[in-house]
């Protein structure tokens, strides 16, 4: 048996910055897009721009060897939340989680096909590429909690894209791992991201008709943040670093939150909020902060009043 490779770390994480305004954003590119010339090419777009490289500097880059990935359960670990919905299937649903799929349906919860994307393709109904690939209109997806459900014909699937998701990482797909400590709004950020899918379309590395969203993932909000240095932040010698040395981690424990706290907070992110309005809100933490500041996501985490699934 071949020893598992290790990452490989070409710059080193320093650790948290205290500077106001500026986050840590993890960009990672999936496997549809690895090879020699990726990194390069996508910090070629920063430099080239003033916009970006005047706010933007890298803080940490690695290459995470796909069985070093494999071996840890990195991806099942970042998925966790999805993957309880997709094995548990309906069955994992909330009470509000219920009405909304009745609401936005107008088919009753209790009588729908509603299976987990694993028991959709167990059944031997569907094909793990098929759930993936079929297409069907948008008002047949329906996101909520953080979860997708895809309606194809009479069925409903959790979570369609997890068999693929979990197939298309193996061993033999390496990731790379960037983290920009930025000043930009997340708008102009989701430009950089979309200037970087040009780019790696130009150069060959990416077909043009992959959506962006399959090429690489970067980090929409302070908690998703979170979640990717949970997973992604490696020392060089493949020491998983301690999620209290990032950013918004530092942040929220300056804040008086304990470490404990803020990591369950991640793992169990479904969470009932109170609105400013008075009204209850349930969601995914994670969602629920997407384009925040980190004072507006530690408001938000300080408005949750239950953890419905913990």
């Amino acid at each position: 048996m071949s020893a598992v490779r290790i990452p490989t770390v070409v710059v080193p994480y320093g650790g948290p910055t205290r500077e106001e305004g500026l986050q840590d954003r993890f960009v990672y590119l999936r496997p549809e897009t690895n090879g020699v010339m990726v990194e390069s090419v996508l910090l070629k777009v920063i430099r080239a721009d003033p916009r970006y490289r005047e706010h933007i500097s890298l803080v940490y880059l690695a290459n995470l060897p796909g069985d070093f990935i494999v071996r840890n359960r990195i991806v099942e670990q970042h998925y966790a939340s999805r993957l309880f919905f997709t094995r548990k299937g309906k069955a994992a649903f909330t009470p509000s989680m219920r009405r909304r799929f009745t609401q936005y349906f107008h088919v009753d919860f209790e009588s729908a096909t509603l299976l987990g994307a694993f028991d959709a393709v167990a059944s031997g109904r569907f094909r793990w590429d098929e759930l993936f690939e079929v297409w069907v209109e948008p008002h047949d997806l329906f996101e909520m909690n953080g979860q997708t459900i895809k309606r194809i014909g009479d069925d409903f699937i959790i979570n369609y894209d997890m068999p693929a998701l979990l197939h298309k990482n193996n061993k033999q797909t390496d990731i790379a791992v960037m983290v920009f400590r930025s000043s930009l709004s997340y708008p102009d950020f989701q430009e950089l991201v979309r200037l970087m899918g040009a780019a790696l379309v130009e150069h060959g590395i990416l077909d043009e008709r992959v959506p962006l969203a399959r090429a690489f993932h970067y980090s929409k909000g302070p908690f998703e943040q979170l979640l990717d240095g949970l997973g992604y932040l490696y020392d060089g010698n493949a020491e998983r670093l301690p999620i209290a040395e990032t950013s918004f981690c530092d942040f929220l424990m300056r804040k008086g939150l304990a470490l404990g706290s803020i990591v369950n907070a991640v793992r169990y992110p479904i969470m009932q909020f109170r609105a400013p309005g008075g009204d209850l809100v349930e969601e995914d933490l994670l969602v629920y902060t997407f384009g925040e500041s980190y004072e507006g996501a530690h408001a938000k985490l300080m408005s949750a009043v239950a953890q419905p699934l913990v």
